[in-house]
């Protein structure tokens, strides 16, 4: 099999992921565990620990295949412009947003937002065979679509059964069912990404609620109000990975495809 290049992908191709991703995030709240960059000399005594972790463990190569990284010198580009778009426009608007819209409110906003992406952790749960979750899931649906006033409360974490539910999207699903991961990717203003990860995206957005409405307006609406919200965690976690990293490009990558590793495996 000849080894994937970066420049194999049509441009149309990464555009077209890139605009399909913008409607939804692609980070969540747990990956701001962080990994700091491993030194060559421990990955090289870790080699063998790595190899028979794969053969034990069915998806233990998610973490030890985090070199794929074929791309390595265009993500590195996108990751330097990503950092100037964070510093100099997302920042602000996340120090505004979080001045002038109480906590409270953005939180019951960040709430609402979740509540709409049932679908997609359903759907997701389903396909992995995971029918308990999917039950879950949809309690968790209905209880805070009724009793939480569309989401913006949330009941179902008084019930201990429907609180803390992994997330499932289906980029996990495709984890799930065998599918390598492919190369690491970094995109426009969005981050860390994976081959595999940014194909599952595409599917997320076409199960997400906002995709069925037929008005352009209330589409608009969702996916700046989402982007207003996530902003200010999706910084904190993009700082946390990066902060204490030599290279902060690194401390990035390992950082992402461990959490989305971790994700797979649960």
């Amino acid at each position: 099999m000849k080894p994937f290049l970066c420049g194999a992908l049509p441009s149309t191709a990464l555009i077209s992921i890139i605009l399909l991703n913008a409607s939804t995030s692609n980070l969540e709240a747990g990956s701001e565990k962080v990994l700091k960059p491993i030194k060559s000399r421990e990955h090289s005594a870790n080699a063998n620990q790595q190899l028979k972790a794969t053969e034990d463990d069915p998806y233990a190569d998610e973490v030890a295949n985090k070199s794929n990284d074929a791309c390595e010198g265009l993500n590195r580009k996108t990751f330097k412009f990503n950092h100037q778009f964070y510093r100099f426009v997302a920042r602000p608007i996340a120090k505004a947003t979080t001045f002038i819209i109480p906590a409270p409110v953005l939180n019951s906003l960040g709430q609402a937002l979740d509540n709409l992406e049932s679908p997609v952790r359903i759907v997701s749960s389903l396909l992995q065979g995971k029918g308990k979750r999917a039950a879950q899931e949809t309690g968790k649906l209905v209880m805070n679509s009724t009793l939480g006033v569309g989401g913006l409360f949330k009941p179902s974490d008084r019930v201990p059964s429907l609180k803390d539910i992994p997330a499932e999207d289906l980029g996990q699903t495709f984890g799930k069912w065998g599918i390598p991961q492919g190369p690491y990717l970094v995109l426009p203003v969005l981050g860390p990404s994976s081959a595999r990860d940014a194909v599952g995206k595409v599917g997320d957005t076409l199960l997400h609620p906002a995709q069925w409405v037929p008005i352009s307006g209330v589409k608009t609406a969702i996916t700046a109000t989402q982007a207003a919200v996530e902003n200010p965690d999706r910084l904190d976690t993009y700082d946390a990975a990066t902060k204490d990293a030599l290279d902060p490009y690194i401390g990035m990558r390992e950082a992402y495809l461990e959490y989305r590793a971790a994700a797979v495996r649960k």
